[in-house]
């Protein structure tokens, strides 16, 4: 077996007073969260040991069943050190743990394909530590602030975590250092090496840092905004998260949201695909067209489990020749349109303890530029009233995230720039497939990047 001790024994020194970083909010979820579900979705980890601060084992534990991390096995109290921690959690293993991966609780960036090539070295090395070259030159400095020192870069390499070792290995190692009196281990690659055991390294990531000062939540988030999540997967791999389920997709009857209805429905989805021109007629500006829209729902499903609002508007024109009505027209859609849907779903979620919310937006959030200023600061207000919603959700056990699609063929691009080139643009088959990866993935307040 192999199981994963997460670290998290922190008590928020570094934060000012405010709770510990593990618990604080990153899209939507506790840091701790997002790093417990990547070992939760791995297919290489068995089980998962978490050590904590005395102060917070009944707060994890509430974490734990609330987000349904069922390969938890239990949550240990830590020390005063990181040897003292990662020593109880690796007691707590257990004798059926041949593979133990030691990863901190505030590094949640952490990927499936670092995890299994860790494993995989593990089984070969019996110790091995994750490390990503240092991009910095490294100076050595005297007592007296003067450099004395400037080694080879190409040499050196910045540790991160997880670290993996054969759980034998690891009680040795710790059970000696005991022996020695030696208590100042930063990782645990420090112990195996005073027994003369080798460390393989294995390439991490540059993205998995790790959250230790107030400045690291707000670089997190930009990493959950900015550089996003990349949809990855194939419908056909998700098809069980559809099966027997009710899908209501708004702006549904033509583009991509045309697409992704036939798409949901021929995973086995039950889908009512809606807009301006079906029946019901649907338009998101209008508050009261969201609530007759509901109550044609209400008479036919008991629950939904997925919602989608495709509704958007497109306009180019400079801000100099914009009308003030042409510009609250494109609001109207693009940012009221999605906060009448989220007010109208809210309740059915509350009474059915979950769901998902997923919107359309444009990969043109990231930056404005000339003739877009309403229609791209329009999709980053999205962005934004979307990753609030997504917190503000999530002890509902709703999910809200958005897909934000580069260029895509469909009419109302074609009706703003003309015919393109084909091979320049994304089809809204393509696009919708990435869509409902999207829409089964466990991750909220997140933007989706397709291209």
């Amino acid at each position: 077996m192999v199981t994963a001790v997460v670290l998290s024994s922190g008590s928020g020194n570094r934060f000012q007073g405010q709770q510990p970083k593990q618990f604080m909010k990153l899209s939507g979820l506790p840091v701790i969260v997002h790093t417990l579900k990547i070992f939760q979705s791995s297919p290489v980890i068995d089980d998962i040991v978490i050590v904590c601060h005395e102060n917070f084992v009944d707060y994890v534990r509430c974490l734990v069943h609330k987000y349904s991390i069922s390969k938890v096995k239990t949550v240990v109290i830590g020390g005063q050190t990181r040897q003292e921690s990662s020593f109880a959690g690796i007691r707590a293993c257990g004798d059926l743990s041949e593979y133990v991966l030691v990863h901190d609780g505030v590094r949640p960036f952490l990927s499936h394909e670092v995890i299994e090539q860790v494993v995989a070295a593990v089984k070969r090395h019996h110790a091995v530590d994750t490390v990503i070259p240092s991009a910095d030159t490294l100076v050595e400095v005297d007592s007296a602030g003067f450099i004395s020192n400037i080694p080879d870069r190409a040499r050196y390499r910045r540790g991160q975590t997880p670290q993996a070792f054969s759980r034998a290995l690891m009680l040795s190692a710790h059970r000696q250092a005991l022996e020695d009196g030696f208590a100042s281990a930063t990782d645990d690659c420090q112990l195996v090496m005073r027994l003369g055991h080798p460390v393989y390294c294995v390439e991490g990531d540059e993205q998995n840092i790790k959250i230790t000062y107030p400045i690291d939540l707000h670089i997190a988030d930009k990493l959950f905004q900015l550089n996003a999540q990349f949809v990855q997967g194939d419908p056909s791999e998700v098809s069980s998260s559809f099966r027997g389920k009710v899908a209501l997709v708004i702006g549904g009857t033509e583009g991509i949201g045309a697409r992704l209805a036939a798409l949901l429905s021929s995973l086995g989805c039950r889908v009512y695909a809606v807009g301006r021109k079906s029946s019901p007629a649907v338009d998101v500006s209008l508050p009261d067209s969201i609530a007759e829209l509901m109550n044609w729902l209400a008479a036919r499903e008991e629950n939904i489990d997925f919602v989608v609002n495709c509704a958007g508007d497109l306009v180019r024109r400079d801000v100099a020749s914009m009308s003030l009505d042409a510009w609250r027209s494109l609001y109207a859609v693009n940012v009221e349109g999605s906060f009448n849907v989220a007010q109208a779903v809210i309740p059915w979620f509350r009474r059915q303890k979950g769901g998902a919310l997923l919107f359309i937006g444009s990969s043109s959030y990231t930056r404005g530029r000339a003739g877009y200023a309403a229609y791209s600061s329009s999709k980053a207000a999205l962005v934004n009233f979307a990753q609030a919603l997504a917190e503000e959700l999530a002890p509902l056990n709703v999910r809200v995230n958005i897909a934000s699609p580069g260029r895509v063929k469909t009419g109302l691009r074609e009706r703003n720039f003309g015919k393109e080139p084909e091979e320049s643009l994304l089809t809204p088959d393509y696009v919708a497939e990435k869509i409902a990866c999207a829409l089964a993935s466990e991750i909220t307040g997140s933007v989706f990047d397709i291209h």
